[in-house]
């Protein structure tokens, strides 16, 4: 029985301390990896949420426009920064014309007034810059009898994202163009 017992204790299995912290060590570097991939895909989903507001902003501006164009050419476009008299064709106002906004992120879509002629402090804010001016030609838009004026509409919209950091010094941008014509 003696030779049982002893034989027990010599036939035992398990794992050395090195083989466990290499084990820990592997575990380790994988669950930092996984760490950080989380840690970019978040950053990733910000950086996205940003360029979709802006994205937003300039296309609401452009589809404003547009809806002007196709209603009354030389009516007077609508929001916070645009003087009563401008219109696409200029108004009184001598073109180019530019207007800015300052719009906040919250609330977008689900109101137009979140936009404004003032700076926005104490937000994130996307500052909105419109310029319309005369398109020098085309087709369509030669200015031959009949005269056909056509119009570009160039919308900017620029931010300071938050970085992973909290790092703000970097400016990112969108830009959309549009060319526009009274209806014949």
């Amino acid at each position: 029985m003696i030779m049982r017992g002893t034989r027990m204790l010599t036939e035992q299995r398990g794992f050395t301390l090195a083989e466990v912290l290499v084990a820990v060590f592997v575990i380790l570097v994988g669950l930092v990896a996984v760490a950080t991939g989380f840690q970019y895909a978040t950053s990733g989903v910000a950086t996205g949420r940003g360029e979709t507001i802006a994205a937003f902003l300039a296309e609401q501006r452009i589809e404003q426009l547009k809806t002007v164009a196709m209603t009354n050419y030389y009516g007077s476009p609508t929001g916070p920064a645009w003087a009563a008299n401008a219109s696409l064709l200029g108004g009184t106002l001598a073109l180019p014309v530019t207007f800015t906004e300052y719009c906040q992120s919250s609330n977008i879509g689900a109101t137009g007034a979140n936009c404004q002629a003032t700076a926005i402090t104490n937000t994130a804010s996307y500052t909105r810059v419109t310029s319309i001016v005369d398109n020098p030609g085309g087709t369509g838009c030669d200015n031959s009898a009949p005269a056909l004026v056509c119009k570009r509409i160039r919308v900017t919209v620029t931010y300071r994202p938050v970085t992973t950091r909290g790092d703000v010094s970097q400016t990112r941008t969108v830009d959309v163009y549009a060319v526009v014509a009274p209806r014949s």
